[in-house]
């Protein structure tokens, strides 16, 4: 049986922050100040990020930063997207805002990482805070009227993602990720382009940390989703454990669909905001 509320008296409940990190250990800080002392935040990076280094890949990072003028827009499909890409280029941020190329954010962290690097605010195409969602399909009717101008000048559109592997880093495999918007740009007649700007992979764990999640994975505890790759690579490293205990709290519907699948006992909808979160986490207590 589902459990409606998770509740224990006598001991503080975890709350497993799941984001790469730095992301991870800086929701943790933002929640401790919001949360009581029944929840304990715990940074517990379900993704490890880092650069790549096939020199093909790198060569086309180059190639890219070198020839930004050809493009309308780029869309950043994360925080490291930005962070990558832009450490890449020549120019720095400078040569962005010279070229006046648009950056389109589905989410509220990718908006924010562009902010702090300098990037022009009347560059940024993001969904507005108060979005119900923060994704390709809300962000997409913000961003087509952009690409009819771009069509008749001949411009393209650059996709910034990551790979799960150095072999997916190759220009010729074009990463990893989601396709529904580069889907829509091309329909619109308008030409994609992918770069490789990082890659993701599991966290490698020893012996005595599996051993403590699974056992934690036992008793009532709370996970913060934000992907639903992080959720794959936790079935991975503790495969067959039962999380009827553990209730999910996920910023996407598609998160949400993972986690029931892989059988959490409850799965709690929230927007990405620590707020939201923070209003989610409590509603279950």
């Amino acid at each position: 049986m589902v459990p409606d509320t998770v509740s224990r008296a006598s001991q503080a409940l975890p709350v497993f922050v799941t984001r790469p990190e730095p992301q991870a250990s800086a929701w943790c800080r933002a929640l401790q100040v919001q949360l009581d002392a029944r929840f304990v935040p715990e940074a517990l990076p379900l993704i490890d990020i880092g650069p790549v280094t096939l020199p093909a890949a790198q060569a086309r990072l180059r190639e890219v930063g070198q020839d930004l003028a050809s493009y309308a827009a780029a869309f950043f499909v994360s925080i490291p997207a930005v962070r990558y890409f832009m450490a890449s280029l020549p120019g720095g941020v400078t040569a962005w805002n010279v070229a006046g190329v648009r950056a389109w954010a589905p989410g509220r962290g990718t908006w924010q990482a562009l902010h702090e690097l300098g990037v022009r605010p009347d560059l940024i195409d993001s969904p507005p805070p108060e979005a119900a969602q923060f994704d390709s399909e809300t962000l997409w009717p913000l961003v087509r009227p952009q690409l009819e101008a771009a069509r008749h000048q001949g411009q393209r559109v650059l996709r910034v993602r990551g790979a799960d592997s150095q072999a997916e880093c190759d220009p010729a495999c074009a990463g990893a990720g989601r396709d529904w918007l580069g889907a829509r740009v091309r329909e619109e007649g308008v030409a994609l382009d992918t770069v490789v700007a990082y890659l993701r992979q599991p966290p490698v764990w020893d012996p005595l940390q599996r051993e403590r999640m699974a056992l934690q994975v036992q008793q009532p505890s709370l996970w913060v989703w934000s992907s639903s790759q992080a959720l794959t690579h936790l079935h991975a490293l503790l495969p067959g454990q039962n999380w009827q205990q553990a209730v999910a709290i996920v910023t996407h519907p598609r998160i949400g669909e993972a986690a029931g699948r892989m059988g959490f006992g409850r799965v709690v909808s929230s927007r990405p905001t620590v707020e939201d979160v923070v209003r989610s986490i409590q509603s279950v207590a």
